[in-house]
């Protein structure tokens, strides 16, 4: 008998679908208000988070390929949202910081995005909630150890 994949009942399938509309749903704040693309926002705070940041930084904290970061990058500091400053364990590269602007728009952009989250998560109970974190952290956690 031949295999057959169900991709309304494959968990990565529906979960890589989750994942693309909830991405789109966050995005509706910072591409439509900011102007920033989903790799643009997603490095914008991993600095703010991580300042002095190296490219590699960001890389290893949002996933994300050399190409999409280094363009991210480009685009913020030409926008005037980031700093950039030689890095002094490794002349090769640079440091990362949200300037005075870059930090201005994080600010702005954060409660919105959280307003967000909340807005789509209050669709379950505190404790699906609670599971669902979990459940993300433990299945993210056995992808890393691969």
């Amino acid at each position: 008998m031949k295999n057959n994949l169900d991709l309304e009942n494959f968990f990565p399938y529906q979960f890589s679908i989750l994942a693309q509309q909830m991405s789109e749903y966050i995005a509706q704040i910072y591409r439509h208000e900011y102007g920033l693309s989903r790799f643009e926002w997603r490095a914008l705070a991993a600095i703010a988070q991580r300042p002095n940041s190296t490219a590699k930084d960001i890389m290893q904290i949002t996933r994300l390929d050399k190409m999409q970061v280094s363009r991210a990058i480009t685009k913020l500091t030409d926008n005037g949202y980031l700093t950039q400053q030689a890095n002094p364990d490794d002349r090769r590269s640079t440091t990362l910081s949200l300037s005075e602007n870059g930090q201005i728009i994080y600010e702005e952009i954060v409660p919105k995005v959280l307003e967000q989250e909340k807005a789509l998560l209050d669709n379950l109970t505190p404790e699906q909630r609670s599971l669902f974190k979990e459940t993300t952290k433990v299945l993210s956690g056995k992808l890393d150890s691969n």
